[in-house]
């Protein structure tokens, strides 16, 4: 398999900071609409914010959508730590490298397919009473 190439790892790079903004843009106006006045307060902060204060500061629970994006944020934000850190396009567990071409499908793809698969199964088990 063929490595990511400095230059695709930029081309991702753009993309993820992109849907980062998007998504800001979607907090906003998620936050605008509540009822909660300490939501409605964020609106102004959140073009400001790293993701990981963003993400510190969307109670869980307010909304299905505000999780939703929070989930995103954080799958955005742990790509580009490992492009910062020269850890991305590979697997967080097997650490073979990920199909470049899987990697523009899905720019957040933390895992092999293997390791997914293992992923997920240990993620049923968890959930299973």
């Amino acid at each position: 398999m063929q490595a990511i190439t400095s230059e695709q790892q930029q081309l991702i790079q753009e993309c993820l900071l992109s849907e980062f903004s998007l998504l800001k843009e979607k907090v906003k106006a998620r936050l605008s609409i509540s009822s909660k006045q300490h939501l409605n307060d964020l609106v102004d902060k959140v073009d400001a914010m790293n993701a990981d204060t963003l993400i510190s500061s969307l109670v869980h629970g307010e909304s299905h959508s505000l999780n939703l994006y929070k989930q995103q944020i954080k799958e955005i934000d742990a790509a580009l730590q490992g492009i910062e850190l020269g850890l991305y396009g590979l697997c967080s567990d097997c650490e073979t490298e990920l199909c470049v071409e899987s990697l523009f499908k899905c720019p957040t793809m933390q895992r092999c397919p293997d390791c997914e698969k293992k992923y997920q199964q240990q993620k049923v088990k968890c959930f299973k009473l």
